[in-house]
């Protein structure tokens, strides 16, 4: 059954992940039509971040930080501005080599994504036209995850994140602008992948608010299919006692 939008807020990423979770058990452990609104992209508990880390090691998930830093490389990007943090993740033996794995990685695709004309990096793009903006567009900059063909048809094995849209918000009297970031998910698998794609994504926000001397704003994120398919019993208990 495909049934109508589900739409939740929450102050921080990790409550919506607890919270989508419950939602699952309570739902067959599937949804579609979900959107997560998640007001605070800097709150962050290490006390939860601990236990779900912990969980993921012990049923041999991918770990929280392997699955965000596909997303957004935190700690590659301390001391570093911009375009030092472009450089060191996409040169010859930089970290994207390191890291890669089948189609590549989602930093990668906005920051070096591969079209008709040669790589593009559309996260960089998108940071100059704000930083060096005259008249700064509410609704105007967008990140392509896919490639068109093969990976929009793609059960398994593609990138589940479609694309990124950034919001801006001119602030008022001279005060630096709001961003915020829209995130749309074809498939989204909340046992290993989305507390990670959270996390990531509340950080990549952070970066673009920081790089455009901005204020980070809210993260939605739209699940078109939300589920978890496996190790339901463990789940339910790790969430049943935070």
């Amino acid at each position: 059954m495909i049934n109508a939008p589900i739409t939740l807020a929450f102050d921080g990423f990790q409550e919506a992940w607890l919270e989508v979770v419950r939602l699952l058990m309570r739902s067959s452990w599937e949804v579609r039509n979900l959107v997560v609104h998640t007001r605070r992209p800097r709150a962050f508990d290490q006390r939860t971040h601990d236990r779900v880390t912990a969980f993921a090691k012990s049923e041999g998930v991918l770990p929280p930080k392997d699955v965000a830093y596909t997303i957004f490389p935190h700690g590659l990007y301390q001391h570093r501005n911009g375009d030092e943090l472009f450089t060191a993740y996409n040169k010859p033996g930089g970290f994207y080599a390191r890291v890669k794995t089948g189609w590549g990685t989602y930093f990668r695709r906005m920051t070096s994504y591969k079209g008709a004309n040669g790589r593009v990096n559309q996260l960089g793009n998108i940071i100059a036209a704000v930083r060096d903006r005259q008249n700064l567009s509410k609704a105007a900059y967008t990140i392509v995850i896919q490639h068109p063909g093969g990976e929009t048809m793609r059960p398994l094995g593609g990138p589940c994140l479609n694309y990124i849209a950034v919001q801006a918000e001119p602030g008022e009297d001279g005060q630096p602008p709001t961003i915020g970031l829209l995130a749309v998910y074809r498939n989204h698998d909340f046992l290993e992948r989305a507390y990670g794609n959270y996390w990531g994504l509340c950080n990549l926000l952070m970066f673009l608010a920081k790089e455009v001397k901005g204020i980070p704003g809210p993260l939605t994120c739209v699940s078109s299919h939300a589920y978890v398919a496996g190790k339901k019993t463990a789940l339910k208990t790790l969430v049943e006692g935070m």
